[in-house]
This record gives structure tokens, C-alpha cells and sequence, in this order.
């Protein structure tokens, strides 16, 4: 784990987030429902990490989560399909599936009787995801130490900001001693964003535990990944 510094240290919305306790980044989660939209460009492991929350949540927690699939490809249905079949728990946790534009009204429902929502999109949003925006507490957006995901979430970051919400990046999917970590810090700061203090690796255990339905949080017992 490498730590960054704070964007804004002045802010007082937490930047620290750890599957054990990413309650930090959500704070107002005891307060009221929370609409998290987890956006991002494409493989940046967006259903990966909405998940990894979601279950963080309620185990670390006992927090009532709903989780939403607006992506057409699925994933997120076939992790939760595979999980059902399994017979795993699925206590607190509620999957629903809508487009982007329902998702605005599906969340509003959820909110009701669960403590955070979380949205998944797709890797294409562009105009579509403005209502799913506007409706949030938090765009949370994870990107990669690339380039092409600076280009890509400049974009998102844009939308985001027009709507006037808070945004909080993840560095996703990336090693820690990459060159390019600084770079991405330091995009990152160039758009006037948080981020969380936590880097988290490319390792295989994410996508071997989300083939078998379950997540790190279940998988690794002993030590936490990152």
C-alpha cells in the first residue's frame, strides 16, 4: 500500500478507503441513504470495486446495501448469479438491474430502506449518465496509471463537476511502483479532485474470487490485498 497526499487538506470528507473500513470514504452513511455512482472508463475494474465495497460494507459494517447494474454486458448480473447459485449469503445485500435513466428512480426507492446504493455503469456513458449523476452523493471514479484513462475520466470528472457533486478517485488496477503513479497523482490534482490515499493492485485474486461469486473480503481470510 502507498500512501498519497491529500488533495485538499482542508476538506473534511474522508479520503482513506480499505476494504476493512471504506466506511471512512462514506461517512454520512449513518446519517442517511447514500447514492454512490461508481464510473470510470473502460477496464478500470469498476464492478470490481463497486462489489468489493458493497460486501466490505456489510461485513466490516452490518450495513443494508443496494448494488445496480446499468451495464449491458452483465457482469455484474453473472457475479451475483454465480454467488446465488452457490448459495452464499446475500444477507443486506439487494441486486437490481435498470438502464441509467431508471437507475435514478430505482435508487430513490432503494434509498429508503438501505443504509448506501451503489450504481455500476458502463464503460460508455457520455450523456446518458446525467441523471445517475445528479442523483448522487459521491462519483466515485476508478482509473488506472495510464494516459489514456487521464483522457478518459477528464471527460467524466467534467460532467461531474457541472453537476456540482463530490468526486472521489481511485487509483485502480495499478502497481504501486509504476512511474507513472506520480503522474497520475499529480492529473489528479490538476483537476482540483480527492483521492484516496489507498493504490490498489492489479492482483489476481480479484478476478479469481469475482469467477467464483465471492470477493476478496470473503476469499482472504488472513491479510488484505491491495
Amino acid at each position: 500500500m502507498e500512501e498519497q497526499e491529500k488533495s485538499d487538506p482542508e476538506d473534511n470528507f474522508p479520503e482513506f478507503l480499505d476494504w476493512s473500513n471504506a466506511i471512512e470514504v462514506l461517512e454520512k452513511a449513518h446519517e442517511q441513504g447514500i447514492f454512490v455512482l461508481v464510473i470510470g472508463p473502460k477496464g478500470t475494474g469498476k464492478t470490481t470495486l463497486a462489489v468489493h465495497l458493497a460486501l466490505a460494507f456489510i461485513k466490516y459494517h452490518n450495513l443494508k446495501i443496494a448494488i445496480i447494474d446499468t451495464d449491458p454486458q452483465g457482469s455484474l448480473g453473472q457475479w451475483f448469479m454465480i454467488r446465488s447459485e452457490k448459495k452464499l449469503s446475500n444477507g443486506n445485500l439487494t441486486f437490481k438491474t435498470a438502464s441509467l435513466w431508471g437507475a435514478q428512480y430505482e435508487s430513490k426507492s432503494l434509498k429508503k430502506d438501505h443504509d448506501i446504493v451503489i450504481i455500476d455503469t458502463p464503460p460508455k456513458i457520455e450523456s446518458d449518465a446525467r441523471p445517475s449523476i445528479e442523483a448522487a452523493d459521491l462519483v466515485l471514479i476508478p482509473m488506472a496509471a495510464s494516459h489514456v484513462d487521464f483522457w478518459a475520466t477528464g471527460a467524466i470528472v467534467e460532467i461531474a463537476k457541472k453537476a456540482n457533486k463530490k468526486i472521489l478517485v481511485q487509483i485502480n488496477r495499478s502497481n504501486q511502483r509504476s512511474k507513472l503513479i506520480s503522474k497520475t497523482n499529480d492529473f489528479i490534482k490538476s483537476l482540483d479532485i480527492l483521492s484516496t490515499k489507498t493504490i490498489i493492485g492489479h492482483r489476481q485474486i480479484y478476478a479469481a474470487s469475482m469467477g467464483e461469486g465471492k470477493t476478496v473480503v470473503e476469499k482472504q481470510r488472513k491479510s488484505k490485498a491491495y
